[in-house]
């Protein structure tokens, strides 16, 4: 059976769906930055959530090369440039990585960018 651009895509975007559920569940117990920095398990947790931040920018950076930056463009609501960038601050500067930002990340732009996920899901189905 042969893989549509239409279906990968769409799976690019399910698995995308899945890691800001995993972020979700990991920190549902946290309140603010500090409860992360306080334990090494609360470290563990920021670095888990960090790299599926990192996986989200590194899809979205594919999809983006993938439909030669016509697919995004159709959803203006999220910064998809923005996505990509914290992608590569994650990934080439890890060492510096402001934690209160990943926090206002998790905190206020996960949640638009998982409706418009999820309007993109039924769009493409």
């Amino acid at each position: 059976m042969e893989y549509t651009l239409k279906e990968e895509i769409q799976d690019k975007f399910l698995q995308i769906s899945e890691s800001i559920s995993i972020i979700e569940e990991r920190c549902k117990n946290i309140q603010q930055v500090d409860d992360f920095l306080l334990s090494p398990w609360g470290m563990t947790i920021l670095d888990a959530c960090i790299m599926r931040i990192q996986v989200i920018g590194e899809t979205i950076k594919a999809i983006d090369d993938k439909t030669q930056k016509n697919f995004l463009k159709d959803y203006p609501q999220i910064p998809w440039t923005k996505v990509i960038g914290l992608r590569n601050i994650i990934s080439h500067e890890y060492a510096n990585i402001d934690y209160e930002i990943i926090w206002v990340v998790i905190q206020k732009h996960l949640p638009p960018l998982k409706e418009t996920v999820e309007q993109i899901i039924k769009d493409l189905s």
